[in-house]
């Protein structure tokens, strides 16, 4: 089992590497601009009747220096559903469509993965649902291998999941069969430097006796070695096309240097694992956390 927690950061402070305070208020004592070798703060002193008033039509932000607008940071990574997935019958990424077998499950607002194949070649095109008519799901955008994939599924692997889960579990393992699952993120900001997703595991994947699972360390995770590792594909994806180990070792997984604007930014990720002869016998774990940052 492979499970993945997750956390954020709506990131508002002082200037440093991922930290801006762009105003502060200081009731005695300070001065209007100060700063350190990692820090500038830009000061105010009183401040009495100073916040932020609204009416049905008007808003007052008063004080000294008060704001104009607020960064924000919004972020969703899920898994996808081990009891929502339906074939489909066309898929349009240009159009952002998808046409279903059955609609069940599917709501508007849920994210979803198209995706092509089952094995370590496996496609995905992640997008949020605008609108179900019938069969066919639309979406925002679909971000990820939609230009590399077929308008009409060739084989009984190529399915659309729902992305509701926090869990992947590859279940019992037999060895020269690529075991894969798919993760989407979908990242809201307005930040305009951009922003950065991470990944960190707790730890190695591993047993209950601390017997390490191998992860890929040449970009390939290869049918009938141990190897576990993940890929990440869409045009804000880092290092796309590359299997990643997943370990103890933060890493970058999806990057922006602009604001997303309405529609977000999403990646897909298609994490693998294979094992060989003489890998050791047991349940594996680890747990993921992911976390997002602006680029200040």
């Amino acid at each position: 089992m492979l499970s993945l927690l997750f956390a954020g950061n709506n990131v508002l402070a002082m200037s440093s590497t991922h930290f801006l305070i762009p105003w502060d208020n200081v009731n005695s004592g300070g001065l209007d601009r100060s700063s350190s070798t990692n820090f500038s703060s830009t000061d105010s002193i009183g401040g009495t009747g100073s916040g932020t008033s609204t009416s049905a039509n008007f808003q007052l932000s008063a004080g000294y220096r008060a704001p104009e607008g607020v960064d924000t940071l919004t972020y969703q990574v899920s898994a996808s559903s081990a009891s929502v997935s339906r074939s489909y019958t066309g898929f349009n990424a240009v159009g952002n469509t998808v046409t279903v077998s059955s609609a069940a499950g599917f709501s508007v607002g849920n994210l979803i993965a198209v995706s092509e194949n089952a094995d370590f070649s496996r496609y995905v095109a992640v997008g949020r649902i605008s609108s179900i008519v019938g069969l066919v799901i639309s979406v925002d955008r679909f971000d990820g291998d939609g230009a590399l994939m077929n308008a009409v599924p060739a084989g009984g692997d190529d399915k659309v999941f729902l992305l509701n889960s926090n869990s992947i579990n590859f279940g019992s393992i037999v060895i020269n069969i690529p075991y894969t699952s798919i993760v989407g993120t979908s990242v809201l900001s307005n930040v305009s430097t951009g922003y950065t997703l991470y990944l960190l595991a707790d730890q190695e994947l591993q047993n209950a006796t601390a017997q390490v699972f191998s992860s890929v360390a040449d970009g390939s995770v290869t049918l009938g070695s141990e190897e576990y590792g993940a890929e990440t594909t869409g045009a804000t994806a880092f290092s796309s096309g590359t299997d990643l180990a997943v370990t103890a070792t933060q890493r970058i997984v999806q990057t922006s240097g602009a604001a997303t604007g309405p529609t977000s930014d999403k990646i897909g990720m298609v994490y693998k694992l294979s094992i060989s002869p003489t890998t050791n016998a047991g349940t594996y774990s680890q747990n993921v956390y992911y976390t997002l940052t602006a680029n200040y």
